[in-house]
């Protein structure tokens, strides 16, 4: 069989319709199989993925003359919760470094995970700078801040979901890459 490195694949999985898509290096569709669903829990969701995978993955690697062994995985579902977190840095008399913020948001995340119990952290992202009271939605060039004001936003899911999929996929030798949030890849 062909070579896995030079494609991603990705399963889409919703209340509507569970489609794999095949992207080639240059971002272009190759190959595509959808199924479409009835508005389903998403525990009948994974019953539905595990039905789709049956009928579908052996045709699936046959015509692309290649094995699935890593797949990203885009859900779109109500399962997904976010949280949004304000941090605030005082900089009076020092001068600004980025790894500073980094060391802390490694910090925020880590105590985060150990309050939320049985989710996991899907996404992580800095949807404001206020930088001396002015919102940016970049961190602009520059080291002569007093204060820094970051708004960050955790997407997560819960664990159990997670195992629920990553246990189907294994079923067909075939490792979660990625999870992305469908809702946070429209934004």
């Amino acid at each position: 069989m062909g070579d896995t490195n030079n494609h991603h694949y990705f399963l889409f999985l919703s209340a509507k319709k569970i489609s794999f898509e095949l992207i080639d290096l240059e971002n272009k569709m190759s190959f595509s199989k959808e199924d479409k669903i009835n508005n389903v829990s998403t525990k009948n969701n994974i019953k539905l993925l595990e039905d789709f995978l049956d009928n579908n993955i052996f045709e699936i690697e046959k015509k692309m003359n290649n094995y699935v062994k890593k797949i990203n995985l885009i859900i779109d579902d109500k399962s997904f919760f976010s949280v949004n977190l304000s941090v605030k840095y005082n900089f009076k008399g020092l001068k600004f470094e980025l790894s500073q913020i980094k060391g802390s948001l490694i910090e925020l995340k880590n105590q985060f995970k150990n309050t939320i119990g049985k989710y996991e952290i899907i996404h992580i992202l800095i949807s404001k700078f206020i930088i001396d009271k002015v919102e940016y939605s970049f961190l602009p060039e520059g080291t002569n801040y007093n204060n820094l004001v970051l708004e960050i936003r955790f997407i997560c899911l819960k664990n159990n979901l997670i195992l629920d999929l990553k246990k189907v996929l294994s079923k067909y030798q075939i490792e979660l890459s990625k999870i992305v949030c469908y809702e946070y890849l429209k934004e």
